[in-house]
């Protein structure tokens, strides 16, 4: 490090990321009965403390905003997982309208929603 005067935030130049133009990423967070269609454009395994994966969608389906990151339970991600899904493949999400529920290990009774998915067939396009 240089032992002349050292800058202040003041001093400094901003700098672009270079992203300026581009949407974030929003968490998408479905609503009961709400559904999203999406083309996966990557997929980060364990990506929160839950050990949930994160996909980073673009939605196909008109709604916005247009860049989602979806942070994904083992019911969304098995079915992903058995089809093979991977960054270009267009999945659709869907939460049930109506909750179960469940007796945990603990013995206390929790509120879940199950969810469908669905994946565009490839075949004979």
């Amino acid at each position: 490090m240089s032992k002349g005067k050292q800058p202040s935030w003041d001093d400094l130049a901003e700098v672009s990321s270079g992203n300026d133009d581009e949407e974030y990423d929003d968490v998408l967070n479905l609503n009961p009965g709400d559904a999203v269609v999406a083309e996966v454009r990557a997929i980060e395994r364990n990506a929160d403390k839950y050990g949930r994966d994160r996909f980073h969608l673009t939605r196909v389906d008109g709604e916005e905003p247009r860049y989602v990151t979806y942070f994904a339970s083992g019911s969304v991600t098995r079915p992903l997982d058995n089809a093979d899904v991977g960054p270009g493949d267009v999945v659709g999400i869907k939460k049930d309208a109506e909750s179960y529920t469940f007796t945990d290990d603990d013995g206390e009774e929790q509120e879940a929603y199950g969810f469908e998915v669905r994946v565009r067939d490839s075949g004979g396009d």
